[in-house]
């Protein structure tokens, strides 16, 4: 199996005649003893060679598509899949001590020449049906090759679709027995989730609501009215969603323990509040990335592995507590074994959560030696993030997958589901600006445009945060960067200088009153963002 690795074999021409020809006999020719040999061949493979070998396979997998060979040559374009399969599964395997990265399967090409909203039907279609010859390409089969792009695009397909089946029963159950509408020519309302809101009790009415609600309804478009202001506006959910997890990950919920510098949250091993909290936790959660809100989830990257069906490991608890993760760490690796015996004294005995814990429980008092050093850190790592919060990370989870679909959630890497979910803090101001588009009489060298970034520029990393959630609902980044934003600057009709800036966060609109000076542009920008976007604070 040198062939991936010669140059020839990478050249456009020999896609048809030689890459194609080497899949199929791959796909179809080799026995079950041989194609383990290859597997295991595979899976021993040094990074630089398995990198070659996938890049062989996705070079003609790319050539493919842009030449619209897709449908013509549905079975080769199958088996070269099937190929990039072999060797993500291999690059998985337990024990491989350097992988290639998840990024070497992406194909690009596939954002460009494949609709997703199709695939995603072609999925659903084919998920309850047995494969035949003429079962065509499905990509979301094979989320190893797409990229975040893909991926996301898949998602927000697949929420469109559900909102499309409920909209479509919601129509059959006002048709008459024939058939025929009613005689009301009104179309009847687009079926949707409603959630009515006092801001004062905002945790105790949301989990009220969700509580008595069809779970079958969490996957409706959803509407948030605030009784203080019964407008509806796709601005109260950006609202809804930003202070609810806001009060949700306080101290004061008490739902949540914390890491000892108070930056990071986990699931709390002897709960103070009711388990179904977490099941309603979860839903919000889910409710979040389905209507595409970035939201406040300060979690180790293992909730987002859990999520996806990724095992833990002693990164994620040196993540979470860099101290007790950085020790065993220092155990496994550092400590020689006379050290573990004759210096630690340490036991299988634990505090977590402030309880005492047992990590062998058939063995109290258990000594560290060298032979049990990694089972005892194993042990520590599988009682974080698992042992210890198992009922309660169920209900989340059962809570989560209420709202969204698992399989298409597991399309994600849990780096990418953390991103997609919470953002980044990955601030380019000058991106920002460049960006930004002017209505009306603005443009970018009106005398108050130009003001308005001078004073811009003197903001602080807090205040220019500030200004981010004042714009957009939200503090943090789009995980595909700033350039997923961009602000449109008008002028606040009827207004004077004694008016603040005002925002429309649905359409990251600034509404920007005309000032006399920098100073009391810089004065008033600095006041409306403090406002903290229509939830006021004493």
């Amino acid at each position: 199996m040198i062939l991936p690795t010669i140059p020839l074999l990478h050249d456009d021409q020999n896609v048809m005649n030689m890459v194609m020809a080497l899949a199929i006999v791959i796909d179809e020719d080799l026995n079950e003893t041989a194609m383990n040999s290859l597997k295991e061949w595979w899976s021993s493979m040094e990074t630089n060679i398995m990198t070659k070998h996938i890049l062989m396979w996705k070079n003609a997998l790319s050539f493919m598509l842009r030449n619209g060979l897709l449908v013509t040559h549905n079975p080769g374009v199958k088996f070269l899949l099937e190929a990039l399969k072999y060797l993500n599964r291999a690059n998985k395997r337990a024990g491989r001590t350097q992988k290639v990265p998840a990024s070497t399967f992406y194909v690009e090409e596939i954002i460009d020449r494949v609709i997703p909203m199709e695939d995603v039907k072609l999925w659903r279609f084919w998920s309850t049906r047995e494969d035949t010859e003429v079962t065509p390409v499905i990509f979301c089969r094979y989320p190893f090759v797409l990229n975040l792009i893909c991926k996301m695009a898949i998602f927000n397909s697949n929420a469109l679709f559900t909102k499309v089946v409920h909209q479509l029963t919601h129509w059959q159950t006002v048709m008459c027995p024939s058939g025929t509408f009613p005689d009301n020519p009104e179309s009847p309302p687009a079926p949707v989730f409603q959630l009515t809101l006092r801001r004062p009790s905002l945790i105790k009415d949301t989990f009220r609501q969700l509580g008595a609600a069809d779970h079958d309804y969490f996957k409706r478009e959803l509407v948030v009215q605030f009784v203080e202001d019964m407008k509806l506006s796709l601005v109260n959910i950006r609202d809804f969603f930003l202070h609810v997890f806001e009060e949700l990950l306080a101290p004061e919920s008490e739902m949540f323990m914390y890491n000892d510098t108070k930056t990071l949250v986990w699931f709390p091993a002897k709960p103070r509040v009711e388990e179904k909290s977490y099941f309603l936790f979860g839903v919000l959660c889910g409710m979040a990335l389905y209507n595409h809100n970035i939201v406040h989830l300060p979690f180790p990257l293992a909730l987002f592995k859990k999520m996806v069906g990724v095992k833990p490991s002693l990164e994620d608890l040196r993540e979470f507590d860099p101290v007790v993760g950085g020790s065993l760490r220092y155990l496994l690796e550092d400590y020689t074994d006379d050290d573990v015996e004759e210096n630690l004294d340490m036991t299988f005995t634990v505090i977590w959560d402030d309880q005492k814990v047992e990590l062998d429980p058939k063995e109290t008092g258990k000594p560290v030696t060298s032979t049990n050093k990694k089972q005892f850190v194993d042990a520590y790592v599988n009682l974080a993030f698992n042992r210890s919060v198992e009922k309660v990370f169920e209900e989340f989870r059962r809570g989560f997958f209420k709202v969204c679909d698992r399989d298409v959630v597991e399309l994600f890497q849990p780096e990418e589901l953390r991103g997609v979910m919470v953002g980044k803090e990955d601030y380019d101001w000058d991106t920002l600006k460049q960006n930004t588009v002017y209505d009306g009489e603005y443009h970018a060298r009106h005398p108050n445009i130009v003001t308005f970034w001078e004073a811009f520029e003197e903001l602080t990393d807090k205040q220019k945060k500030a200004f981010l959630l004042f714009l957009t609902g939200c503090d943090r980044v789009p995980i595909l960067g700033m350039d997923k934003i961009q602000m449109t600057v008008a002028v606040l009709q009827n207004s004077t200088e004694l008016h603040f800036p005002e925002s429309l966060t649905c359409h990251f609109l600034l509404l920007l009153p005309i000032y006399p000076s920098k100073e009391m542009l810089l004065a008033r920008l600095k006041e409306a963002c403090a406002h903290n976007r229509g939830f006021w604070k004493e």
